[in-house]
Order: structure tokens, then C-alpha cells, then sequence
């Protein structure tokens, strides 16, 4: 039996094509809570972002964010954290002071970048994101990182961060966070709190950054538009999100 249903937002959940969540996830997101099902964020994104997008998410019951590195209860009170630490993290900053490429940090409180050029703009055109603050990198804790760089530079980069793992989401970006964490530790901290059995949730992804959390649990769906790695990783792939695929997926598993 279903109980929980955790979705990523851009592009699974909330269509960048319609600039909104389309009215038939909407319905069904109604019809799964009124069952008495709980239902969760599973985004890469900072608990701020989501707020940008101009959608009800305080509908929801909980939040697992930056890529399962800081997770929130439905009152955004934080359940978990999974900080980078560490020589990686003394690392960030001799690769933050160096300017050789753009590296957004992300904090609990904020994020920022050593500087910006067309790569990195272009990037946060591409989710809706404002340009983020240039500034100086600070002592807080760092549980994110987006470094503004092709493919062919993400393997030599993540090799400077030990312990840590990257996840394309753009040809012009990549984010970097602990390797024992991610999406599928973020969900699982939130089922331990709520009580809830790993076979008992269903998750939707679509990106790079959603491998882990479909190929952890046994119920998992990649979205028609997903890329090929979260399509091998999921169990069941559906429509496009712009084709009715969160409904269809969920009628799949017999929950509407």
C-alpha cells in the first residue's frame, strides 16, 4: 500500500513548457490527498527557490531539498542535514577564490557565486532563477554546490572534492554534494520520521540528480521527457509531464 509519494519539481512535477504544474497533477495531487496519501518535494533546488515558482507548495507535507542535503518538515523545520566537509570543503574555497570558472555555494541560508559569465546566466535562465549574488565565499556550513561547466570538466572538478558526488542538470551545469547523501537519504530520513515503510512510497523523477531515489526504491517513475539514466533507473516510465504523465503514472499504480 502506497502512503507517500515524493516528486521533483522542474520538469517532473512543474512544466517549464506551461510555467506552472499542469492542472491534471494538480487534480490528482487533490484525489491522492484526499485518500489520506502524504506528499513530498524531492528537488535539487534550495527551499527559498521553490517560492520563486508561483505555485501552492505549502500543499505539501514535507521537503527533501538540495538534492536530499537539507530536508524539511511541512512547517520548515529541518528534519535532516548532510553538510560537506572535510578537505572537500577546504577545497571549495581555494576553487571559489580562484575564479577559474563560475561555482555557485549553497548555504541554508542563502547561496551565492564567485562571479558570473554567459554559461551561468544561461543556466539559471533555464530553470526561471534570478542571477545569484556575487559575493565572497563565508564560514557556513555547505551543502550544495553548482560549478558552471561542460561535461568534459565534471570529472576532473569532482576529483578535487573527496567524499563528493556530481549530478548534471544542464549542459552548462552541475551540482556537487555529498556522496553518502542524496535524494534517496533525504526520502529516507522523512519516511523514518513519518513512520513509513520503504515499499510504502512511490517517487517521480526526470533528471540526472534522481537516479539515486529511483533506483533505491521499488516504486519509482521516470517521466516520458526524463533522461535516459533516470529512465533505466526507474520501474515504470510514463508520459511526458506535458502529456498527462504524473496522473497516468499514478492511475499505473492504482492510486486514482
Amino acid at each position: 500500500m502506497i502512503r507517500a509519494v515524493f516528486f521533483d519539481i522542474d520538469n517532473t512535477l512543474y512544466s517549464h513548457t506551461q510555467k506552472r504544474i499542469p492542472p491534471s497533477a494538480w487534480q490528482a495531487l487533490r484525489e491522492l490527498r484526499e485518500q489520506g496519501i502524504l506528499l513530498f518535494i524531492a528537488t535539487g533546488r534550495h527551499y527559498d527557490e521553490m517560492f520563486s515558482l508561483d505555485e501552492d507548495w505549502t500543499f505539501f507535507d514535507g521537503f527533501v531539498t538540495l538534492n536530499g542535503t537539507l530536508n524539511y518538515d511541512r512547517d520548515g523545520q529541518l528534519v535532516s542535514a548532510f553538510p560537506i566537509t572535510g578537505k572537500a570543503r577546504e577545497n571549495i574555497v581555494s576553487i571559489f577564490n580562484s575564479r577559474r570558472m563560475p561555482l555557485l555555494v549553497v548555504e541554508k541560508d542563502g547561496m551565492y557565486t564567485n562571479f558570473l559569465n554567459e554559461s551561468a546566466l544561461h543556466a539559471q535562465a533555464t530553470i526561471g532563477m534570478p542571477v545569484p549574488l556575487v559575493r565572497a565565499i563565508g564560514d557556513a556550513d555547505i551543502f550544495q554546490l553548482i560549478f558552471y561547466a561542460s561535461a568534459d570538466q565534471q570529472d576532473a572538478i569532482v576529483a578535487q572534492l573527496p567524499g563528493c558526488t556530481g549530478s548534471r542538470w544542464n549542459d552548462y551545469a552541475f551540482d556537487v554534494i555529498r556522496a553518502d547523501a542524496g535524494k534517496d537519504r533525504g526520502i529516507a530520513t522523512m519516511l523514518e520520521k513519518h513512520g513509513i515503510l520503504p515499499d510504502e512510497c512511490l517517487v517521480f523523477g526526470d533528471g540526472d540528480n534522481d537516479v539515486s531515489m529511483l533506483a533505491a526504491f521499488s516504486n519509482s517513475v521516470a517521466m516520458g521527457n526524463a533522461c535516459q539514466r533516470a529512465k533505466e533507473a526507474a520501474g515504470h516510465i510514463t508520459q511526458d509531464i506535458d502529456e498527462d504523465g504524473i496522473r497516468l503514472a499514478l492511475e499505473h499504480f492504482r492510486l486514482l
